[in-house]
């Protein structure tokens, strides 16, 4: 049972229990006081005169006043459930959408998540004052909410702010229940999040179409033939209804800003590709500037332009023309033959690659390693598969980024116990049974492996094998583009790293085993560094669905009227009205006894 907001019945129990109490005080005859007196005579004068109707008329007065102003501290503490008083009592579940589209700013200065909390206000005032309210969110910043009175429903609304740093789902949230209570649950939405609420959950439209104009891609690739030159590709979308006049500027370090204006149409997106050879090694930062943009996340991008100088790679072969020719042709590579006897002998290398050779020891060297024979250092070994392909693979990692490796077939290849790689080691691409057949290690010295040999497979005849062995230099080198991670928690692969961003201000991060972990709740560049490692990791948004904040099938948000439910009550709690009422009657049974009208 709840002390507050008692059901009718209970209430009414409660109350006449009051009652009665106050009635049989005033029913109790107190002992009689003795006096000793030297004659009666003039007290027996005064009984003869006396006139009983006043006394009765006293007592009846001060027995009302007391039942009235007992009754009335009673009910305003139970605040018993009466419809017709204080509203139906209910239990709502209220669930507010604060993916990163809600932050969305319209015309006049108010954010979509801003008319959410407003919807969300006015429906926990609507309700009963026997009401209780669950609370949560999409993006997870309440935890475990649970249902609660109308004061602590609308302090938990001012924790839930506009969130991009996860991916938005509906909670694990308990319905309304109860006995002989009321019950309902509301989404509050603005629909681009593509969230589903369960079917007996009431969506509410927070949607306002939002003019925004931002960057859905930002990319640094070297120019084919040319190893000094780069260019950058920028996707740029106008999610507005009508055209927009777009200014568009990438800045780094060494040059001027280069800037190009864009004619957009609305709901349409255009492809620049922008020679930066021009600019130092380091940061490049892209921005879109228009004359009205509701939604700041996407104006902003960052990429990484690598150093252009050469790179010095060791080729540790019995022989593969194949493979010496693929990198005599990749642009900036210096590469330096040598047969497995002569490896100790080499200085000055930058990377090194063993074709079907590994090293007793693990090198000091980043290294690629083609099907290497069984060695300690490497993940074990446990026997060979046949006529297999890659059934999967992971296209975000830089080693694989823009690869199509779905084509490739292998005679082939040594088989690896995936289930006791060693921690650090990250499989990229696997067979039909889930056979590694691509594996990285990040911590420490970088090193790639690929469990099958170019001879024994079709891969060296793919267009992807030379982008593979580009994007390995790079990736082994240190000098790709730097990390690209997704807005919110960033995980960088260096434990005990310090992470600071472009203007030298250090993150806040959490450590792990084995890797750094910060917050970026907006577009940045930023460094970890641990001893002499350093990781260089690009925050950005770059997502179109998000950046489409327009493309919602809800219609635009209703008006507050409509969220109030027939019957429900806009108004001061009437229940702590009867504390003013009982302030009202002490003071007039103070002045009635002072005045010697009830006694």
């Amino acid at each position: 049972m709840r002390f507050l907001a008692l059901p009718a019945g209970t209430a009414m129990l409660l109350l006449a229990g009051v009652a009665v109490l106050v009635i049989g005080l005033y029913l109790l005859r107190p002992l009689p006081r003795r006096l000793v007196i030297s004659s009666s005579l003039i007290w027996r004068r005064v009984l003869k005169e006396r006139k009983r109707k006043p006394e009765r008329l006293r007592w009846w007065l001060s027995l009302l006043l007391a039942l009235a102003l007992a009754l009335s501290i009673a009910a305003a503490i139970t605040r018993p459930e009466i419809a017709a008083v204080g509203g139906r009592a209910e239990e709502v579940v209220l669930v507010v959408d604060n993916s990163a589209t809600m932050g969305a700013r319209s015309p006049d200065g108010r954010t979509r998540l801003e008319r959410a909390l407003e919807r969300a206000r006015a429906t926990i005032e609507a309700r009963g004052a026997g009401s209780r309210f669950l609370v949560a969110d999409t993006m997870r910043q309440i935890s475990a909410p649970t249902f609660q009175d109308r004061r602590v429903a609308l302090t938990m609304l001012e924790r839930i702010k506009p969130d991009s740093g996860r991916q938005p789902r509906f909670p694990d949230v308990a319905l309304p229940h109860g006995t002989g209570a009321a019950g309902q649950a509301l989404f509050i939405t603005d629909g681009v999040s593509g969230v589903e609420p369960p079917r007996n959950v009431q969506t509410i439209s927070a949607f306002q179409p939002v003019d925004n104009v931002g960057i859905i891609a930002f990319d640094v690739r070297p120019v084919p033939g040319n190893p000094r030159r780069y260019e950058a590709f920028v996707e740029v979308l106008n999610a507005s209804a009508g055209n927009k006049r777009v200014e568009l500027r990438v800045a780094g370090t060494g040059a001027k800003v280069i800037t190009k204006t864009l004619q957009l149409p609305g709901r349409s997106s255009a492809n620049e590709v922008l020679d930066v050879s021009a600019f130092d090694s380091g940061p490049l930062r892209a921005t879109v500037d228009t004359d009205y943009d509701g939604f700041a996340l996407d104006d902003t991008a960052f990429a990484f332009l690598p150093a252009k100088h050469t790179v010095r790679v060791g080729l540790v072969t019995r022989g593969s023309p194949q493979l010496q020719r693929a990198f005599e042709l990749l642009p900036r590579v210096q590469l330096v033959v040598l047969s497995p006897e002569h490896f100790g002998t080499a200085r000055g290398l930058d990377a090194v690659v063993f074709d079907r050779y590994a090293p007793p020891d693990a090198p000091h060297l980043p290294a690629l390693l083609i099907r290497p024979p069984r060695t300690n250092w490497l993940p074990r070994q446990v026997g060979e598969v046949a006529d297999i392909g890659i059934a999967r693979w992971d296209p975000a990692h830089p080693l694989l980024r823009h690869l199509n490796l779905r084509d490739i077939t292998v005679e082939s290849a040594e088989l690896l116990k995936s289930d006791v790689i060693e921690q650090g080691v990250r499989v990229l691409a696997v067979g039909p049974r889930d056979q590694p057949m691509i594996l990285t290690r990040e911590a420490g010295v970088r090193w790639i492996e690929v469990a099958f040999a170019l001879e024994q497979s079709n891969f060296a005849q793919q267009a992807s094998f030379p982008m593979f062995l580009a994007n390995s230099i790079e990736w082994l080198t240190n000098e790709s583009v730097a990390l690209s991670r997704e807005l919110g928690v960033v995980s960088v692969p260096l434990a005990n790293a310090k992470v600071v961003n472009l203007e030298g201000r250090e993150a806040k991060a959490q450590w792990t085993h084995d890797a750094t972990l910060f917050e970026a709740p907006q577009p940045g560049f930023f460094i970890a560094s641990s001893g002499d490692q350093r990781v260089r990791v690009a925050v950005n948004l770059l997502d179109p669905r998000t950046s489409a904040l327009n493309e919602s099938p809800l219609p635009l948000q209703p008006q507050d009227r409509e969220l109030v439910q027939p019957g429900a009550r806009i108004a001061i709690d009437p229940w702590m009205l009867l504390l003013l009422i009982a302030v009202g009657l002490l003071t007039i049974e103070w002045l009635t006894y002072n005045r010697r009208v009830t006694i």
